[in-house]
């Protein structure tokens, strides 16, 4: 099979899976992991993908916008293992925000008979936490999204200026050396003020948001105490969060 051929399937495989490993990519083309291995390079030096620990993701440079159902079974199975991550770093007695991303949602179903003091401005997180026996909740005032069901504006702001908790759970729409962003102000405002009302602030974030940037930049990246996510950042990204003094956990790091 000729390079050119190779490498347009590739990226064919890599754009329709979001990631690949070299060990798929090697059978799904009938040649040798080193054979990939060059292959990937070459993919890399031109920008359309990042080579990580084992295999590849696709380069983007904007984040792209899902509406809440795509969102909450994109990469399930990784926001689920992010998600029960996570929860092992809340203790029980402490008081939590959680935002109204789809991967914070995942956190809830680990809490089972964790006591804690919950506050959201997601109307599908208070009634997921509602069923938790031990978890106390207060839902943000404000303005109704009623596609996304979160409540958003002025009033959610003030509101949340009266809360000074142990952990804000904070879902990345993308992630980058230049901070954290979102595709909406609306959103990404209360999110900037959940980050200020925290001891703490755990940002989760798949592959597929890091090395991106959106619409509204929400914080820097010193304003995050720790990421968890499933691939190791690229190096350009990884040296940011050192300097910026971000812990990290990496899903792929944990199961190894």
């Amino acid at each position: 099979m000729l390079m050119e051929v190779r490498l347009k399937k590739i990226k064919q495989i890599i754009n329709e899976q979001q990631h690949a490993t070299m060990d798929e990519l090697a059978e799904q083309l009938n040649v040798s992991k080193d054979t990939i291995r060059r292959d990937l390079i070459k993919l890399e030096e031109q920008h359309i993908i990042r080579r990580t620990h084992g295999g590849a993701v696709l380069v983007e440079k904007e984040a792209s916008i899902f509406d809440y159902d795509q969102r909450s079974t994109k990469l399930h199975q990784v926001k689920t293992q992010l998600g029960k991550i996570a929860e092992s770093k809340i203790k029980t007695n402490s008081s939590v925000i959680f935002d109204s991303s789809t991967t914070v949602e995942k956190v809830i179903q680990y809490l089972f008979n964790k006591r804690i003091t919950a506050i959201t401005n997601s109307l599908i997180h208070a009634t997921l936490l509602a069923k938790m026996k031990e978890v106390t909740i207060s839902v943000l005032p404000g303005k109704l999204h009623k596609t996304q069901l979160f409540l958003h504006g002025a009033d959610t702001i003030e509101k949340l200026k009266q809360y000074h908790v142990d952990y804000t759970l904070l879902g990345v729409f993308a992630l980058s050396n230049e901070g954290v962003f979102i595709h909406t102000e609306e959103e990404g405002l209360v999110k900037r003020q959940m980050i200020k009302q925290a001891n703490t602030v755990i940002a989760i974030a798949d592959h597929t948001k890091m090395g991106k940037t959106g619409f509204f930049k929400i914080c820097d990246l010193s304003e995050i105490d720790l990421l968890i996510t499933d691939l190791m950042p690229n190096p350009s990204l990884k040296q940011a969060l050192i300097e910026n003094h971000v812990a990290c956990l990496i899903l792929d790091k944990i199961k190894e």
